[in-house]
């Protein structure tokens, strides 16, 4: 199968598993540049498959040496359907991480059911007996209410006037205008249903019930902040209602920790990243481009390893913690600089779209998301034929 990027309204249909092991190898091999950390030895992640929380996943396995579990819904390979970029991740992962000589697991199922719980923690029990650690960072829009059967799904949306901005259309490589309508009581009810922090106190609370948590545990769950340019959508909108709900877990959850275990619940304000969802809030693929332009000139550009490597060394096991007054840690401090933010907003505001379009940082941009699925990356070549049955069968992992 000659394997070319399929994309229907900005979203990638398919993905290249080669070039998800090429990704996989390249942020290991990052890990491996940093110096080792003590961190936790056994860790659950949700949503370990991509992302934050394939990096996070990435830097505790290599930089602390930590047993790592991961629960994420993906699609397999079948018939002429490549598989999801998570599932190829997944696989790749283990490939790879087996050289740790550690033990990494993952659970294909949705993170929201009851059933996916109790086979994660009847799996830690019986294997390492505690966790030291929960990283949530799903990002999920659908989560089934299963106690009523209902299927609730969130909404990127605003709250009050709609907002509109520029977003670019990766099929064309063009720029075009993208309005974003307010979210109603129930629409901003249900984002907050799916992506506040509901699920990660059930995830918590059930493993705490079940005597699974270590003396000094931790759980950390991922938010972003961000500045003027998206607040109508990250924290003025329905999405920000979300990220509230999730502080406030947090909270609440760090009380209880503190006073059973010594430990903590954290939130960590991550900075602006490339993702599926960038494409689809008006201004951010192209705030995103500025920012990359700005801070690589400034020399404070991370890859997104390099990023959650320091979050877990630095800021969560390290003593160089930098929170703000709500006690979430601020890991996005070189994005929300002053002068970095000014520089981007100026820059931003300078640009017609032809200059978007030809923008270094709109490049980098561009190049990342494709790289998501497997795509644009250097020394692959994707006009070789690839047996997806014949990789299924050399590297799926047993149980997988």
């Amino acid at each position: 199968m000659i394997i070319t990027p399929s994309i229907r309204t900005n979203f990638f249909t398919n993905a290249h598993p080669i070039g998800c092991k090429k990704v996989i190898e390249r942020q290991i091999l990052e890990a491996k540049a940093n110096d080792p950390f003590k961190g936790p030895k056994n860790v659950l992640i949700i949503g370990g498959s991509s992302g934050y929380g394939l990096a996070s996943r990435i830097a505790l396995a290599y930089g602390a040496k930590a047993n790592t579990v991961n629960v994420s819904f993906e699609s397999a390979p079948r018939g002429k359907r490549t598989g999801s970029a998570g599932w190829w991740n997944n696989v790749w992962f283990q490939h790879f991480a087996r050289e740790t000589g550690n033990q990494h697991k993952d659970f294909l199922g949705d993170a929201f059911s009851f059933e996916t719980k109790e086979l994660v923690l009847n799996y830690v029990k019986e294997t390492f007996g505690t966790l030291d650690l929960i990283v949530y960072s799903l990002a999920a829009g659908v989560r089934k209410n299963h106690e009523t059967g209902e299927t609730v799904r969130s909404q990127i949306k605003t709250i009050g006037a709609p907002a509109v901005g520029k977003t670019i259309d990766i099929a064309t490589l063009s720029v075009y205008n993208l309005e974003v309508e307010p979210a109603t009581p129930q629409e901003v009810d249900d984002t907050v249903y799916v992506m506040g922090g509901g699920d990660w106190q059930d995830w918590v609370t059930y493993f705490e019930q079940h005597g699974a948590l270590a003396e000094g545990f931790k759980t950390i769950a991922y938010t972003y902040v961000g500045g003027p340019t998206t607040e109508a959508i990250y924290r003025g909108g329905s999405m920000g209602k979300a990220k509230e709900d999730l502080e406030a877990k947090a909270r609440s959850m760090n009380q209880m920790l503190q006073d059973k275990y010594h430990g903590e619940a954290l939130i960590s304000s991550s900075k602006a990243v490339v993702s599926k969802a960038s494409v689809f809030i008006p201004q951010m693929p192209i705030y995103v481009a500025c920012l990359y332009d700005v801070m690589s000139h400034h020399g404070v550009h991370e890859t997104i390893l390099e990023h959650k490597y320091r979050l877990f060394a630095d800021m969560v096991y390290g003593t160089k913690r930098l929170v703000d007054d709500q006690n979430r840690i601020r890991l996005d401090h070189f994005e929300m600089d002053d002068a970095i933010q000014d520089e981007t907003m100026t820059l931003m505001n300078s640009l017609t779209d032809e200059d978007v379009m030809n923008l270094p940082g709109t490049e980098h941009f561009l190049t990342e998301f494709f790289q998501i699925n497997g795509f644009k990356i250097d020394g692959i070549d994707y006009e070789a034929d690839v047996d997806i049955d014949d990789l299924v069968e050399r590297y799926k992992p047993e149980g997988y």
